[in-house]
């Protein structure tokens, strides 16, 4: 029976949860992140906003279809994160990231087979202690409806 280590994304600032779960997953750990979208981006939202925004509006001159694409569902978003966090073109990148599976909010009823044994997981220093009264932030379900998700298609 596999061992998956269960995270909750809940109230913890996305750079670095993302970061402890990519470096858990180098080491060989098998990591479910649940409630993605509740995960926290701190700083101002307008600029967060402009920032993905702009992101968003790059294209290319010759055939704007052709990309780039960029997610705006809270789950694929965290695990591009998480997926920039590992190297790249190694093996050993792609392996930790098959062993990371992000979720919207629970574990879907259609996928709870696949875990038969999970223990739940703490991520240090991740959480919104770390941001002082003053600082402003936005929630990635927040980010990702602002930038374009319609969360009409959200399948839980």
């Amino acid at each position: 029976m596999i061992e998956w280590s269960v995270c909750d994304a809940t109230d913890q600032i996305l750079g670095r949860f993302c970061s402890q779960v990519a470096k858990r997953a180098l080491l060989g750990e098998r990591i479910v992140v649940i409630n993605a979208k509740d995960a926290i981006v701190s700083g101002n939202k307008r600029d967060i906003h402009d920032n993905f925004l702009a992101r968003l509006n790059i294209s290319t001159a010759t055939n704007p279809t052709r990309g780039p694409f960029w997610p705006r569902r809270p789950d694929v978003l965290m695990r591009g994160v998480i997926k920039k966090m590992l190297p790249r073109k190694k093996r050993r990148g792609k392996e930790a990231l098959r062993r990371v599976h992000v979720y919207i909010a629970g574990i879907p009823e259609r996928y709870e087979n696949r875990y038969q044994k999970l223990i739940p997981a703490e991520i240090p220093n991740a959480g919104k202690t770390r941001l002082s009264y003053y600082n402003k932030f936005i929630t990635l379900e927040n980010l990702c409806v602002r930038i374009g998700w319609n969360k009409q298609s959200l399948e839980v």
